[in-house]
């Protein structure tokens, strides 16, 4: 069985490799939607740390573009874009190298904090195993982690149109990515209404910033750190 990291680039996953970088293969899942920082970082911390990072991209292409095309955009409730954009494209990876016939270890790096979002693979040549779940490390020991081998902290990773955005995040990416925001604008406007201006759906908008955060307990399934 093949020892893997799915590599989010965020404070999970960077703290998580720093304790342990012995895998076969680490995968970072690109779906082109990052934020810039988060490229930025992804090529800071393979030049720091040594360590080669697999990128795979999903064949339906840019996550951003597949949703602008299609005129909708992922929901919290409703969304196929873990599925499309992370998971299938490592699995596909995974089975072009090593073959039919090889099994793998799946490592997700998400802190105890979070263990409640742990799941069962649904494919019996995968087991997922959660590192910094059984050890019992939380965000704020990553944090320190990260700190404490003298690295730079990584952004929140995540698409810049995540549906699971807070208006905290988005009021960021309105001052610092100002064309993202409206890339993200756009895409609303194009899902949630028709040429002629008429509204399609009767759903709530992609961008909040106005008003209170939701209190759902949705939340986003990436493999991200």
């Amino acid at each position: 069985m093949l020892k893997i990291a799915s590599f989010g680039c965020g404070v999970d996953s960077v703290a998580a490799l720093l304790m342990d970088s012995n895998y076969d293969e680490i995968i970072f899942a690109d779906t082109g939607s990052e934020l810039p920082e988060t490229y930025q970082f992804l090529e800071y911390f393979e030049k720091k740390s040594g360590l080669k990072i697999t990128k795979v991209k999903s064949h339906l292409g840019k996550i951003y573009d597949y949703y602008h095309k299609g005129r909708f955009f992922p929901l919290p409730t409703f969304r196929d874009c873990t599925g499309k954009f992370k998971i299938t494209p490592i699995r596909q990876h995974l089975r072009k190298k090593y073959g039919k016939k090889e099994t793998f270890e799946m490592n997700i790096f998400i802190d105890y904090d979070e263990f409640h979002r742990m799941r069962t693979s649904d494919v019996k040549y995968i087991k997922n195993k959660y590192p910094l779940v059984d050890k019992k490390i939380t965000r704020e020991k990553c944090l320190k982690i990260i700190n404490d081998f003298g690295y730079d902290l990584p952004l929140k990773s995540g698409c810049f149109f995540c549906p699971f955005n807070n208006k905290k995040r988005w009021i960021d990416l309105r001052n610092n990515h100002i064309d993202l925001f409206e890339k993200s604008k756009e895409l609303e406007k194009r899902a949630m209404y028709k040429e002629n201006g008429d509204r399609k759906w009767n759903i709530q908008p992609l961008v909040k910033i106005r008003g209170k955060d939701s209190q759902t307990l949705f939340e986003c399934r990436c493999f991200n750190g």
